[in-house]
């Protein structure tokens, strides 16, 4: 059932975007979804069976100034303070980013009670200027993704453990592990192009998550781009600072527990006009219960 958050005095404030969404197809009742993450030569294989549409007049509430009102055991995510003691140039040195990992693995740990946390990948993100459009070459960073989607399924959750832990998997499996992503801006306070979360407890596990394979260079990973319901609530939070990290789950495997948060990007129409093109670090770690 899907919470109820607490309301500060004062107007809500909630942007009107369009958002991306998988298009249900028939076809995936006998063809799994996939796409390549890397070119296809030939034209014998299509670089995906997948298609997306765009939903217009997505309402997305801005929860400055209600932060704690979520939290990861109810909604799947929560915003939680980080002073990191880093500079911006930090976060372009191998140093830097290893400080920040262990940083964020200790405050995750703390949050959420866990025997174990473990950050195993991190992304840095710069919109370049003319993005959504495209430049035509490729891009010195990555870029916001803008299509609603979960990173990871359970199940590629538990071959993700299996990958790491090796031999002390079978053990772990047995209890609680969660996959959860850590996100924040380089520079703020951020408002272009910012992180949109679907409330989990609004989520369907089993209608709203389309398992995909993504095909890449050495490996097949599954993700689980979102059908669009009406009933989803999405939240971001305006002038990020960069003080300020979101968690948010991707996986648990708990049956009971709430959904995966649907994320994405969005071209924010209440960005001040000459704000410099967001630039985010992103990471995801596995967390580990004792029960």
């Amino acid at each position: 059932m899907a919470s109820s958050p607490i309301y500060p005095e004062g107007p809500i404030r909630t942007v009107q975007t369009p958002l991306y969404f998988l298009k249900p197809n028939k076809l995936f009742n006998i063809e799994k979804p996939y796409a390549f993450k890397f070119p296809v030569e030939g034209g014998r294989v299509r670089p995906s069976n997948m298609e997306t549409g765009v939903v217009e007049d997505i309402t997305i509430t801005d929860i400055r100034g209600y932060e704690k009102s979520f939290n990861m055991e109810t909604n799947g995510f929560a915003v939680l303070s980080l002073n990191t003691g880093l500079e911006y140039e930090d976060f372009h040195q191998e140093e830097g980013i290893f400080s920040y990992l262990r940083k964020i693995e200790l405050l995750l740990k703390d949050y959420t009670g866990a025997s174990r946390v473990d950050v195993f990948w991190h992304c840095v993100r710069k919109r370049h200027p003319r993005y959504p459009i495209s430049t035509g070459k490729k891009y010195d960073y990555e870029q916001p993704t803008t299509l609603a989607h979960c990173d990871v399924t359970a199940e590629e959750a538990a071959v993700e453990v299996r990958r790491q832990r090796g031999d002390e998997a079978d053990v772990l499996l047995k209890k609680r592990v969660q996959w959860i992503n850590i996100w924040k801006p380089l520079k703020g306070p951020m408002n272009d192009f910012p992180l949109a979360l679907c409330d989990g407890s609004t989520v369907n596990k089993n209608l709203d998550l389309e398992p995909a394979d993504l095909l890449l260079p050495d490996r097949v990973t599954e993700n689980a781009p979102t059908y669009y319901r009406p009933e989803h609530k999405w939240y971001y939070l305006s002038s990020h600072e960069v003080s300020e990290v979101i968690i948010f789950k991707q996986s648990d495997s708990l049956s009971s527990a709430c959904s995966g948060v649907p994320h994405c990007s969005f071209a924010n129409p209440l960005a001040p006009v000459g704000e410099e093109p967001r630039e985010s670090i992103e990471a995801r770690a596995l967390v580990y219960y004792d029960e």
